[in-house]
């Protein structure tokens, strides 16, 4: 009885020890990544800006993953929703989107809680500058704010695969585009 006293005890210590600590971790968290992308912006913009193009690019790569998308599929108020055995269930809405400039999206993920994702499309000398980032907070609980030691690590690597598609898929459209140009007969 003295044994399961003590280890109830231990267990006990070692929950408030996590939550005190806990509470002293930052609640909010920031991933962010940028690729450079050699295509015209509106090519680039088009393929984020266009739920359903996401499905070229995405690296949520889920065969169990059912999408499905509300009667607006592209700008501002664009929605869509979906379902995974592997990744739960949810759903982005497009909030606000300035064309060739910047995309914001709310994320909903069920009972993981809601995030922000913003896009952002900057011309440079090398192409078009691509950034994704997301942003959360994780209120008050302490044992979320865990989850913002780890949302660079887990989330960051996601973020590369899907640029890195983003960065092919609309590079081949903008070569598909230039070919297109070539063979076109001039009209005068």
């Amino acid at each position: 009885m003295k044994i399961l006293k003590n280890t109830l005890l231990v267990i006990l210590v070692a929950i408030i020890a996590l939550a005190a600590i806990g509470m002293f971790l930052p609640r909010e968290y920031k991933v962010e990544r940028s690729v450079v992308i050699q295509a015209p912006v509106d090519v680039v913009f088009d393929q984020v800006n266009d739920l359903k193009k996401n499905e070229a690019w995405s690296p949520w790569d889920d065969p169990t993953m059912v999408i499905t998308y509300s009667a607006v599929t592209v700008g501002e108020g664009a929605s869509s929703h979906w379902t995974s055995q592997d990744m739960g269930n949810g759903s982005q809405t497009i909030e606000e989107s300035v064309t060739n400039q910047s995309i914001r999206t709310h994320l909903d993920f069920g009972s993981m809680g809601t995030a922000k994702a913003h896009w952002y499309f900057v011309p440079n000398e090398d192409g078009i500058k691509t950034t994704q980032a997301m942003t959360g907070d994780q209120g008050l609980n302490p044992f979320k704010r865990y989850f913002t030691l780890m949302v660079d690590k887990m989330i960051g690597p996601q973020f590369e695969k899907g640029l890195a598609a983003l960065k092919a898929v609309s590079e081949a459209k903008a070569s598909e585009m230039e070919m297109e140009n070539l063979l076109e007969p001039e009209v005068e």
